[in-house]
């Protein structure tokens, strides 16, 4: 089993659910995964991943370049172009957003300690044409998320805070033990 993976959304609380985690544990002994092409460069530090159902991965790439981001990550979806493909679970109008394909993604990697920062699934996501509503992914977060992942995952934030429960230093004592491997590429 590897460690504890820290999928990251573009939501404001984003900065903040990270400096909470901080707290719990350090995070330069966890690996990160970006969800979204607006998270290609709010953080800078290395990332491990990039899930999205969007396949916008030459777009985050040319972002993050810009910006002066490692490039080094692999990147996951449900079809090409992306590494690694995972089979489409949540479908509309149960799709639980690109953050349940991280989840989902980090589950078959391996990962034994899932942290949503930045994903409460709510509010309003303005960043785009056509402001829409995180709200309506929770349907498939209350569908999938307990069968799929058991209690692997937590959240720093938000309704999936409420949902899936908040990291504790009891939850992630059991990684402690096990000795947090950090993921290697091959």
């Amino acid at each position: 089993m590897k460690g504890i993976i820290v999928i990251m959304g573009i939501a404001p609380c984003l900065e903040e659910d990270l400096n909470d985690l901080s707290k719990l544990v350090d995070l330069k002994e966890v690996d990160f995964m970006a969800i979204g092409f607006d998270c290609s460069d709010r953080v800078l530090f290395d990332i491990q991943h990039v899930a999205s159902y969007h396949q916008e991965f030459e777009q985050f790439k040319a972002r993050r370049s810009k910006a002066g981001g490692n490039l080094d990550y692999r990147t996951h979806s449900h079809k090409t172009p992306a590494d690694h493909i995972w089979p489409l679970v949540a479908r509309s109008p149960f799709s639980g957003s690109s953050a349940l394909l991280g989840c989902q993604a980090a589950i078959g990697l391996g990962y034994n300690k899932i942290i949503l920062c930045g994903c409460p699934m709510q509010g309003l996501n303005q960043k785009i044409k056509r402001p829409t509503s995180y709200d309506r992914f929770q349907k498939g977060w209350v569908k999938f998320a307990p069968s799929m992942f058991g209690d692997k995952v937590r959240s720093m934030s938000g309704w999936t805070c409420e949902f899936l429960g908040a990291p504790t230093a009891e939850w992630l004592k059991g990684e402690a033990e096990n000795g947090g491997e950090k993921e290697q590429e091959s």
